[in-house]
């Protein structure tokens, strides 16, 4: 866990504005190995118009998991086009590396964005939305 922390020390991220279903999210940007791992992994807390999009160069059924977050998260995967694959809402944290699921979508991505726990409900986001970023 120590690891983390210091991986994600010092890193300073953009902010690229998005939208989708006349919500306005600013995302900070994971673009480079080091963000794609670390995510929001030292996060305290996150607000409902904020998050994080994460670009990966290549689409594929990118994994994640929930190692040392401090809150729930909903995860959206976005193919090339930036329309909404695959949704996993209300994420939970995990405590141990051991005991730490991957979560994997049902279709291959080039983007993902994580909002706060609830805000893809609350804004009617699903499969087959698009975003703008």
């Amino acid at each position: 866990m120590c690891l983390f922390r210091l991986l994600g020390r010092g890193l300073k991220y953009k902010v690229r504005r998005a939208t989708c279903k006349g919500r306005t999210f600013d995302l900070e940007i994971a673009d480079t190995q080091r963000k794609l791992t670390i995510g929001l992994m030292n996060k305290e807390k996150m607000s409902k118009r904020s998050g994080m999009l994460f670009i990966f160069p290549n689409e594929a059924r990118h994994k994640f998991w929930m190692l040392n977050m401090k809150f729930a998260i909903d995860i959206l995967w976005l193919d090339g086009r930036k329309r909404v694959v695959h949704v996993a809402r209300d994420a939970k944290p995990c405590g141990s590396i051991f005991t730490c699921k991957g979560i994997e979508p049902s279709h291959d991505a080039r983007y993902v964005v994580e909002l706060k726990s609830g805000v893809a409900r609350e804004a009617g986001i699903s499969v087959g939305d698009s975003f703008k970023f």
